[in-house]
Formats: C-alpha cells, structure tokens, sequence
C-alpha cells in the first residue's frame, strides 16, 4: 500500500476532514496528521484531547471485504502498533479489544496477572460507508500519545511514550514505523486472511480471563473469555451462554 500523506498544524478531527476526502473518490492510503485536534472522538461520542506532540491521525482504507467483518481492521491496526512499539522501543504494549493501546504499571507487575494495573497508550476510532454489505470507504482514526500533555480527568490513567521511556520521541521516526507496521500486517490481511492478527493477539491480549461487559445500555455482565472470533468479535461465556461481542465496551477488570 502506498501513502498519501497530508500534515496539518491544527485541524478539528482528521477522521471529518479525511471523510469528505472519501466521499470524494479520494485513494486508498489517503493520510491525514493533525499536530494538534480541537475536536478529537474516541468511541462511545467521548471526547479525546490531542494536543501537541502527540501523534493524531487518520488512514483510508477500500478493503474488498464484508462490512461484517470491518472489526478485523481495528484488531489488525492495534496488534499492528502493538508489535511495531514493542520491537523499536522494548515497552510491553498490549492490546484491549476492541481498540485500545496500553502499557502495564511498572509498580503493579509484581502482583501478578489479574493484579496488572495498566494506563492507556493509545486508541483507535472506525468509520466507514458500506454498499450492498460492501465496504466502499473504511477510516481508521488513530491516535497515540507521544510526547504530549496527558489529559488528568480519564476513566483509565494516560500515559505516553515519552513518559514510559523517559525521554522525548521523535515524530517523524513514530510515524515511519507505525506507517510501516500497518501496511504490512494490512497487505497480509488482504492475501492471507485474518488468522494472523488472531494469534498475535493472543499474546498481546491485556485482558483477564474474567471480565465485566459495560453493555450500550449501561447494564454490567459478567463474563469468561474464550478468544477472538474470525471477524474480530470478542468470544466471550456469559451466564446465558456463548457470545460475540462486535461494539460492547469491555471493561478491563477482575471479577
């Protein structure tokens, strides 16, 4: 996949400005970065401060798949990062499903698995437009701290890279790599399918055998997880029996 990449000083949300460049026929590859964001979305419509220095940025994507199965991109995108931070700067980066980054609390390690407290790298924002269940257009926003502020009212402790390796990151060098990462591991996808991510997951997975699911309606269940499906989904043992999860809010804790 070759990029086309747009930087900007200041921008409202590279995934609305890169949309109306989709709706346009803009080419799979389409870049935006954004130094800074006034009006960055995580999921669930929950504001996300981007303030200078970290790295805010948006991806499009024409994937030949069924809209099914766009979940796959966000897990492929995060395992992706995950690896590609892992090997160039030795942090254990981890991956929460359905798209988040995060690092473990280095005080918190001793403890034990379900006693690992960790603080959030990273996340990433799907939208997309879809025909005839075809995804016509797929834009993954992405955004991870670098060397930014951190935010200090979050329901999960921020940290950055800066902050965990003690020193400031180049940009330039965390976009050639992130870039890099993903192109890969998006090629792959397309030639081989999606068993890839599922393993590599496995092993990146920060999530406990045991789980609270934060449902859209508010309503907390208890659950037990078995893996991740073929499309993405989170595979998942409920009292009422076997369930994927496609867009419920997992909360990372032990039961």
């Amino acid at each position: 996949m070759t990029y086309q990449i747009e930087i900007f000083p200041k921008l409202g949300s590279t995934n609305e400005y890169l949309r109306e460049l989709a709706c346009s026929g803009a080419p799979e590859g389409t870049v935006i970065i954004a130094r800074e964001q006034t009006a960055g979305k995580g999921r669930w419509g929950r504001s996300w401060t981007s303030s200078w220095g970290g790295a805010w940025f948006s991806i499009l994507l024409r994937p030949p798949i069924p809209v099914e199965q766009a979940s796959c991109i966000a897990m492929l995108i995060a395992v992706s990062l995950a690896q590609a931070l892992r090997e160039r700067w030795g942090l254990g980066v981890g991956v929460k499903w359905p798209n988040d980054l995060y690092v473990p609390h280095p005080h918190s390690l001793s403890l034990g698995g379900a006693g690992v407290k960790y603080h959030k790298l990273g996340g990433i924002l799907l939208e997309l437009s879809s025909r005839a269940h075809t995804i016509e257009w797929l834009i993954a926003g992405i955004g991870v701290n670098v060397n930014n502020e951190l935010p200090k009212e979050t329901r999960i402790p921020a940290t950055s890279l800066a902050r965990e390796l003690g020193k400031p990151v180049s940009l330039g060098e965390f976009f050639e790599i992130a870039l890099w990462a993903m192109a890969q591991s998006y090629e792959r996808f397309l030639s081989e399918g999606f068993d890839f991510v599922r393993t590599y997951w496995q092993e990146l997975s920060v999530l406990p055998k045991r789980i609270a699911i934060l449902t859209d309606t508010k309503s907390k269940i208890e659950a037990k997880v078995l893996g991740l499906g073929r499309s993405g989904t989170l595979v998942v043992r409920t009292p009422e029996g076997v369930r994927e999860l496609a867009s419920e809010d997992v909360m990372l804790c032990q039961l």
